[in-house]
This record gives C-alpha cells, sequence and structure tokens, in this order.
C-alpha cells in the first residue's frame, strides 16, 4: 500500500496521459454530415425481418417490388439499397443500375436522402433508374412513419444530378393525382406489379363498398394501355369478376364459373396475391369471401380450402419475396 501511496501521483499522470491518448485516435466529425451522425433519422423505430427493393420488369418500364427476408435490423433502408445494387435474384426483372457500384455513405437532410455510391465502373446518369432509388427508400420510410423524401444521389463524391428527384408515386398511371394502388400481373406471370390508378376514397379508413367496387374492377379488368401487365383474370378462359357487397368487415366476391376452373396453383396465387395485395392497405377489411355464379365454394381446383372467408393480412411482406 505503502508503494501505491508514493507513486500516486506518477500513476494519476499516467492514467489522465492514456485518456488524452484515446481522445485523440477518436475519428473526427466530418465536415459532411455522414451517416454515423444521422442514421437516427434513416432507422425503423423496431427492428425488421424484411426489406423491399424495386427492379425493372421485363420488357416494359414498370418497377417490380422485390421482398427480402432479413436478420432482424432497424437499418432498413442501407440494407434495401444494398440489395439493389446488388442486382436481380433472377432473370425476371431487370437491374437499375450497372454492376459494381456500392454504397459508401447514407444521411438525411433537409427532407433529402442523400446517397452516396462509390465505384470502379463508369456510371452517368443515364445509367440509373432514379424512381427505382426513390422507390426504394420510400417503401421503408412509409413502413416507419408514413412520411416520404426526396432523394439525391452521388458518385465518388461526385453529383449524379443537381436537384433531389420526387415522384408521386410508384408506377404513377394517375397523372400524379391521389390515388390508390392495384396490383396486376407482369409480363411473364411471375410477379405483382402495382400500378396507381385514379381511384380515391375521401378516408381511406372509411371507404365503403362504392369505393371497393370501383377498386376491384380495375383490378378485374384492362390495365392501362403501355403498362405491360395484365389482370390475373386474364390468366383463366372466362373468369369475370360479377359483383361486389361489403358486410361487417368481410368483402363477397362473386365472380363467373370460370373461378372453378383455374387450372394451375401458379393462376390460383397470382390470382388471389394479387388480390389480398391490393386489399392490404384497408384494414376495414377483415376477410374475403369466394363465390362464383353466387354460390359459395368447398375448395378450389388445388385444394385451398374457400369455404370460410379468407384473411386480408394488412402487410405486403408475403408477396413477391425472394428472400429468407
Amino acid at each position: 500500500m505503502k508503494i501505491f501511496a508514493k507513486n500516486r501521483p506518477l500513476l494519476w499522470g499516467l492514467i489522465m496521459l492514456g485518456v488524452l491518448l484515446l481522445a485523440g485516435c477518436q475519428p473526427k466529425p466530418s465536415d459532411n454530415p455522414g451517416r454515423g451522425e444521422l442514421t437516427p433519422d434513416l432507422i425503423s423505430q423496431q427492428p425488421q425481418s424484411s426489406v423491399t427493393a424495386f427492379f425493372k420488369a421485363q420488357g416494359c418500364d414498370v418497377l417490380v417490388p422485390l421482398v427480402y427476408g432479413i436478420n432482424s435490423s432497424r437499418d432498413t433502408i442501407w440494407i434495401a439499397l444494398e440489395k439493389l445494387l446488388a442486382g436481380p435474384p433472377d432473370s425476371f426483372v431487370e437491374p437499375v443500375i450497372p454492376q459494381g457500384v456500392k454504397m459508401k455513405d447514407l444521411y438525411f437532410s433537409d427532407g433529402t436522402v442523400n446517397i452516396h455510391l462509390t465505384g470502379d465502373v463508369s456510371l452517368a446518369l443515364e445509367d440509373v433508374n432514379l424512381q427505382a432509388f426513390w422507390s426504394t427508400v420510400n417503401m421503408e420510410l412509409l413502413e416507419q412513419d408514413g412520411t416520404t423524401a426526396a432523394v439525391r444521389l452521388y458518385y465518388n463524391d461526385q453529383p449524379l444530378l443537381e436537384d433531389a428527384y420526387q415522384a408521386q408515386a410508384v408506377n404513377d398511371f394517375g397523372g400524379g393525382a391521389d390515388g390508390s394502388y392495384v396490383y396486376f400481373v407482369d409480363g411473364q406471370a411471375m410477379y405483382l406489379v402495382p400500378l396507381a390508378l385514379p381511384l380515391t376514397a375521401m378516408d381511406k379508413g372509411q371507404a365503403g363498398e362504392e369505393f371497393f367496387t370501383a377498386l376491384l374492377s380495375a383490378w378485374a379488368g384492362v390495365p392501362p394501355e403501355g403498362s405491360g401487365v395484365y389482370s390475373a383474370l386474364a390468366l383463366v378462359d372466362d373468369l369475370q369478376l360479377l359483383g361486389i357487397s361489403l358486410q361487417d368487415g368481410v368483402l363477397t366476391l362473386n365472380f363467373s364459373a370460370g373461378l372453378q376452373r383455374l387450372s394451375s396453383s401458379t393462376q390460383e396465387k397470382l390470382l388471389l396475391d394479387s388480390l389480398l395485395a391490393t386489399l392490404a392497405p384497408y384494414r376495414q377489411i377483415d376477410s374475403v369471401q369466394l363465390l362464383a355464379e353466387g354460390e359459395p365454394l368447398n375448395y378450389l381446383p388445388s385444394g385451398l380450402e374457400v369455404d370460410q372467408p379468407l384473411k386480408v393480412e394488412h402487410s405486403l411482406d408475403a408477396f413477391n419475396r425472394v428472400g429468407q
């Protein structure tokens, strides 16, 4: 104890020197606000187990949302953008930026999500599908807190565009007006594709039978010209939607007899998934009852039981799933 007491000033001096050396080794704040400083503005309040990235559909200009399962994380925008940069998971969709580009930094400032990219490949603005980046970022923002933001892209610290990019909607076929998303099928009958159509309820939470009749008539009808997508009903001969009614949270859809002639599980899945995805935003719809020529069915041709209403999950995580 005497030794420690005798050398206490020396010990305190060594401790303070160590503290000063450690402080000097810490990274200094950057003049350019980095992801480390502003990450709280771009992370989910709760850990998420999936992210969505948008790729270009084959043979047309619409975007396809693909859902990736991930390890539980709050940093979903960064992860979603990494999925986008990694390229398509299959040949049914096309890339939206050349291969070899990586994430470098991501931060929020003045209403804009700033995305810094890096790489050794040549990259110009015309090589980038800006709406795919905007859609990927804003899908995660909407899930976090219901907000949207413009995006600005940089490559190797140089801006790719002078002004921030802002869109009205993903696959906007409503002329920029407020509308609703209707899910169709891509040209290869592989994935669901949302189109924003000019169908608006005064209050989506209070939308009634009239609105859902218009919404599902659009779902069952012919998509906008030039969209390159199809109604799931068009995959089945003589399948038509004859009528719609809503009571106590159950939406009843009366189809023609073609509903009993679904020839494959793929047709059935695309039909039901596109229907349930279209209805997902509307929490007043608890379930959907399917009829054929006004009569209830016990089973669809694949064996799926439909004698009871099908539950509507108010989430899009289960559709177009390509990850774990």
